[in-house]
């Protein structure tokens, strides 16, 4: 189990709050943020999940592929809603609207799991989180549809990150959830 985590123990350095205010900052000013936005952003834990995975998982050019990705998240938020919203099609896997930011050069490929079944768990909460609000206001969500069943997908999810410890993606994911739940 430990020789997953040497890649990014070995790394550790590379990635600090300084590189994540960077990337924060620089998103305020591409994507014209608000005061609002940028401290959602600068708090998001699904964004600083998406930024160091591939930090953590040493991948090449993470700097770039972490910034990438936070782009397309930010222009999901920002207004392509319409086109990337969840739909029917993407029922077959939970990771399907996740494809978009699962490109990484190199790296170890457990680590990257490991980080995309996190951001599936955090969707999956998500839509769960939203079912009746969805329902009511006519928004597609595989939940209310009965695509998904809940409980199997989140048992599988906990079951794959049970597998592995990476302490840079771990100790976002929890502590947004203790915080959460306190």
């Amino acid at each position: 189990m430990n020789n997953l985590n040497l890649a990014y123990a070995e790394n550790n350095e590379q990635w600090n709050l300084a590189e994540w205010n960077y990337i924060v900052e620089e998103s305020a000013v591409v994507f014209r943020l608000t005061d609002l936005e940028k401290n959602q952003l600068s708090n998001s834990t699904t964004a600083r999940i998406i930024a160091t995975i591939p930090f953590a998982a040493n991948c090449e050019d993470a700097e770039r592929t972490a910034i990438a990705h936070i782009c397309l998240y930010l222009a999901e938020l920002k207004g392509f809603q319409k086109y990337c919203a969840h739909v029917p099609s993407d029922d077959s896997n939970i990771f399907n609207r996740l494809d978009a930011i699962s490109n990484f050069k190199g790296g170890n490929k457990a680590i990257i799991n490991h980080g995309m079944n996190l951001l599936a768990l955090k969707m999956l909460e998500g839509y769960k989180h939203s079912s009746q609000k969805d329902e009511k206001n006519g928004i597609y969500n595989p939940l209310v549809s009965g695509n998904w069943n809940y409980k199997l997908i989140k048992n599988d999810l906990l079951n794959k990150l049970s597998k592995i410890e990476c302490p840079a993606l771990d100790d976002l994911f929890y502590s947004d959830i203790r915080a959460q739940i306190w």
